[in-house]
């Protein structure tokens, strides 16, 4: 009885862990693009909360856009010069592992300043529920930025997700 019930408590382990995190295709249907709206990426945000474990995929045409990792004040006036960290291959997928808000903006042409740009604010993974409005600044915390390389590309699952999984049926199965 005692080997069911650590199956079972496995099993439930490893899915609570596989559907906790949400993938996310930013811009939808209309992709990581220079938009028609300057508000379409905070309006595409706006309803969502985002949470550590949680995927961003930016999906691009390759030589058109990039997604580059900045600062708040980066983000605010679009300066190109100097991002964090930039992505050019799509599609760039970065695992959301900091709570906090984080800024992405395309660095081709004026594309950012025409609406190519979002911000996120990451909760916990137990965190709030409340979505931050999109366009404004998220949060008053401090300003912490996920900066992923191009080879960092995470897996549907998520490595935190994953790991987090396989310690528990490890420790419920002994």
């Amino acid at each position: 009885m005692a080997g069911v019930f650590k199956t079972v408590t496995c099993m439930f382990l490893v899915l609570a862990a596989v559907v906790s995190a949400e993938d996310y295709d930013v811009g939808d249907d209309t992709e990581w693009a220079r938009p028609s709206d300057p508000k379409f990426y905070d309006t595409w945000a706006a309803g969502k909360t985002f949470r550590v474990g949680d995927e961003l995929e930016f999906d691009f045409t390759a030589g058109r856009h990039d997604v580059a990792v900045v600062t708040k004040d980066a983000y605010e006036n679009c300066v190109k010069e100097k991002p964090l960290s930039v992505m050019l291959t799509p599609p760039v997928k970065i695992m959301l592992n900091t709570t906090g808000p984080q800024y992405y903006i395309c660095t081709f042409g004026d594309h950012c300043r025409f609406g190519q740009k979002l911000t996120i604010n990451v909760v916990g993974a137990g965190g709030s529920t409340t979505p931050a409005a999109g366009g404004t600044t998220p949060g008053a915390g401090t300003t912490t930025t996920t900066t992923p390389t191009a080879g960092t590309a995470a897996s549907t699952l998520g490595g935190a997700s994953f790991l987090v999984a396989f310690v528990s049926a490890v420790v419920a199965l002994f």
